[in-house]
């Protein structure tokens, strides 16, 4: 998944889904609209978080949501 999600710019699509069953009815594709960079605060390692729809943005690293630690849902 790394690979693929470190490859995403904006305008292309990814999926959205959940963690729990409740957020998994959820699922859907949805495009991304903002594009970003972090650094990585152990290794200090610049990394790409992607933002879709919903204003949310997540991580490249491993599809999980970077603005809402406490988020259902994840990408791929």
């Amino acid at each position: 998944m790394k690979e693929i999600l470190e490859n995403k710019d904006v305008g292309d699509y990814v999926h959205v889904d959940g963690y729990t069953s409740m957020a998994q009815q959820n699922f859907r594709k949805t495009s991304i609209i903002g594009v970003d960079y972090k650094f990585d605060p152990d290794t200090g390692d610049k990394f790409k978080i992607l933002q879709i729809d919903n204003g949310e943005w997540f991580d490249s690293r491993n599809g999980g949501c970077y603005s809402n630690e406490n988020s259902m849902y994840y990408i791929e």
